[in-house]
């Protein structure tokens, strides 16, 4: 039992020196809080849509959607035939979310560059399962 209390302190001098010096130990609570995801989504090079130059849109509306709003999209899903177990991963999905959340026709975000498609179902999904979209 000795030889055990004796090989635990030589143990324990090796795992604290593994820590760097200057790492500070923050106590719960009181990092920072992280910084709120933001819901605009920003395009690579300016969008060209019925005679208008858009550079970005702005999704934040999706914040004041209700649960409502999630079983208009799945209708208009059925109604289109696009049947999906997990359909609010799909980019049809995030385009009709965002034309209810912006205000601007389906349209609009169906004539989007590919990148900026999956940008924005990424944004989307990542909104609805808590992530922020961006990866």
């Amino acid at each position: 039992m000795d030889e055990i209390k004796s090989n635990a302190a030589p143990e324990a001098e090796q795992t604290t020196a593994l820590v760097p010096a200057d790492t500070a130990l923050v106590p719960a609570g009181t990092a920072e809080e992280p910084e709120e995801e933001s819901l605009i989504l920003k395009f690579r090079k300016p969008y060209k849509f019925e005679g208008q130059e858009y550079t970005e849109v702005d999704l934040s509306a999706m914040e004041d959607m209700t649960a409502a709003d999630l079983c208009a999209v799945g209708k208009i899903m059925t109604r289109l035939g696009i049947v999906n177990p997990v359909a609010e991963m799909t980019v049809d999905y995030a385009i009709y979310m965002a034309a209810r959340a912006s205000g601007k026709p389906v349209e609009f975000f169906q004539g989007l560059p590919t990148k900026e498609g999956i940008k924005l179902k990424n944004m989307v999904t990542g909104f609805l399962y808590g992530g922020d979209g961006e990866d």
